[in-house]
Formats: structure tokens, sequence, C-alpha cells
């Protein structure tokens, strides 16, 4: 029996996780990880999209269809944020324009993350050889610990 008198111990403080999201397999994995996460220690986590057109394509695309790509990414994740919490407190979507590894990066700096998790290889293809990967930028560049996820 507890004495009510007797207060309660203070609730660990939240743990800080942005994830980011590209759409590609190895990002839903990272996102369902740190969802899993949220879910088990109460972690709050920022879901980050950088919205910024690939360096090289091999397909030009317009405006118009890149504004859409992206709409229909922050819609889909603002799905998942209304699923896992509904009131919005611990689970945030950004979508940002710019490079992927300085949003990343921004973020966990403005929100002082505890962790940042990516997956390990985007949609860029074999551009990503030329320019380095975003994990891979994120790793050098980060001060916060990092989870890559495959």
């Amino acid at each position: 029996m507890t004495d009510p008198t007797v207060p309660a111990p203070p609730a660990p403080p939240r743990r800080r996780i942005v994830v980011a999201y590209d759409g590609s397999a190895p990002s839903d994995r990272a996102v369902r990880l740190a969802l899993d996460w949220f879910a088990r220690d109460h972690s709050e986590v920022w879901i980050v999209h950088a919205a910024s057109p690939p360096r090289t394509v091999a397909e030009p695309r317009t405006e118009e269809e890149q504004g859409s790509e992206v709409s229909a990414i922050e819609q889909g994740l603002r799905t998942v944020q209304a699923h896992v919490d509904p009131s919005g407190e611990r689970v945030h979507v950004r979508v940002r324009e710019g490079a992927a590894p300085a949003v990343i990066l921004a973020t966990a700096d403005e929100v002082k993350a505890d962790l940042i998790v990516v997956g390990t290889r985007g949609l860029r293809g074999a551009s990503r050889l030329l320019l380095g990967s975003v994990s891979s930028e994120v790793l050098v560049r980060s001060s916060r610990p990092v989870t890559v996820v495959p």
C-alpha cells in the first residue's frame, strides 16, 4: 500500500528522437523503430522530411510534381501522427526545404534531440554514391548519437 503523503517519484524525462523520412523502405523502418521507442518509453518523436529536389535527376520533374510528392508525404506522415498520437503532443511532423542532412541536424539542434534515427539509404540511387549518402553525412556531422536503420 502506498502512503498518499509521500510524493510519487518524478517521471523520467522524455527522450527526444528525430527521425528522418524520405519515403524509402529504410526510412519506413526508421520511423517504425522510433515509434516503437515512443510507445515503450514515452519518447517524443519528430518525423522530419527534407523537401528538396535531387541534385541530379534522371528525369526532370516539374515544380507541381515535386510539390504534390511532398504534399503526399506530409499527408501520410500526418496520418501516422494522428494514429499513434491523436493529441499531437509527442509525435511531430516537420517538412522543411533544404538539403536532408542540414534539415535533420537543424531539427535535432532545435528540439535538443537525444537521438537521431536515419535509414541507410534514401531514394537518390546512384547520385548518393557521387554526393555521399544522407546517413553518412549525418553520422559525420552530428554531435548526437545516431542510429542507422538498414
